[in-house]
């Protein structure tokens, strides 16, 4: 099951594409040993590259049998990943969003996976939540932490 895991999370840096990739894993394994053979998956090319790249050996471990149970396995360990909470004031790409996450794995955990969420009150920065705890990396964070100092500076333009 960890290798099935860890072929799908090799380049799969976000909880969002980790869920989309999986539904769509899913639903064309589900076509192919339940639907019509003339039923046709109606994918993005993206999407379709992706399944494409999958290795012959991972789509082998499925059957009509246990497909099911396979998906039930998975997100069980997926429940098991450690996560980093990224806020961004911008929503990323996809090749910005595979840097950030390969950068992140390096660094941290070849297993960590990103849920990326946006927060336009940041300024020139990040706010990262890692095991429950917020820390703010941002511009706003800092001007913040100095407002009384730079109200203080205003106020002796202001006289």
């Amino acid at each position: 099951m960890n290798n099935l895991l860890n072929t799908i999370l090799k380049d799969t840096s976000s909880t969002n594409l980790l869920k989309h990739r999986l539904r769509i894993l899913k639903t064309n394994l589900l076509k192919t040993f339940f639907g019509s053979q003339t039923e046709e998956l109606s994918l993005c090319a993206e999407d379709l590259n992706w399944l494409k790249s999958l290795p012959l050996s991972l789509y082998q471990q499925f059957n009509k049998d246990n497909v099911y149970q396979i998906f039930s396995d998975l997100e069980t360990e997926i429940a098991k990943l450690k996560i980093l909470t990224i806020y961004l004031t911008f929503e990323p790409d996809e090749i910005t969003l595979g840097q950030i996450g390969a950068f992140a794995r390096k660094t941290f955990d070849p297993e960590l996976l990103l849920d990326i969420k946006l927060n336009p009150n940041l300024i020139a920065g990040t706010a990262l939540v890692w095991k429950g705890i917020y820390k703010d990396y941002s511009l706003h964070a800092k001007i913040e932490e100095k407002k009384p100092e730079i109200l203080e500076g205003f106020k002796k333009f202001l006289r």
